[in-house]
């Protein structure tokens, strides 16, 4: 399947959509939240760059619901938002230069849900949670919302209990060496 995605770099492709959604008003976390700095796993992720984004919401991320009518990043462990997932953002919360930034403008993350929608991304957790062991993608995985708000196919909050994890989606294509991209149907 050919595609114009731009080079590899946190970018998100909607292929099918069931639904674009705008409801609640983002957190103040979802434009500070620092995306390159805190624990190992976030630190080592080898999907970032020099000129990626540091803070807020990005493409890709899973969003979660953060209280009466808010709508923030889906982070922390399962007493917070992790097992709250409500979908996947489809643009950074505070944009690039020279683009509009509708996060910050109208206080709200734009995000797909709906079983069967269909997006690409290369915004995924690269590393466990311990911030050192390599996590591998194969179609049919099962993805969650990882402790920094990343797809992954391991459990966020501590690597041994699924429990309290949403799943977000089902891999259809796995993410390679040749083509970063994976490609994900959710299930939210």
């Amino acid at each position: 399947m050919g595609s114009n995605l731009p080079n590899p770099d946190r970018h998100m492709e909607v292929l099918y959509r069931v639904t674009f959604n705008t409801y609640g008003q983002i957190t103040d976390e979802g434009l500070t939240q620092n995306n390159q700095v805190g624990n190992d796993q976030k630190k080592n992720n080898t999907r970032w760059t020099a000129d990626a984004p540091s803070l807020g919401i990005l493409a890709g991320s899973v969003v979660a619901t953060a209280g009466d009518g808010l709508i923030g990043p889906c982070t922390g462990g399962s007493d917070s938002t992790a097992d709250k997932a409500v979908g996947v953002a489809i643009n950074d919360a505070l944009g690039q230069a020279y683009e509009s930034s509708s996060a910050v403008a109208s206080e709200r993350v734009v995000y797909c849900h709906g079983n069967g929608t269909v997006f690409r991304t290369d915004v995924y957790e690269t590393k466990g949670t311990d911030g050192t062991a390599p996590v591998a993608y194969a179609a049919g995985d099962f993805v969650y919302a990882s402790q920094n708000g990343l797809l992954t196919n391991t459990d966020g909050m501590d690597n041994t209990n699924l429990t309290y994890s949403t799943l977000v989606g089902i891999v259809l294509k796995a993410p390679s060496g040749a083509d970063p991209y994976m490609t994900v149907q959710m299930r939210i």
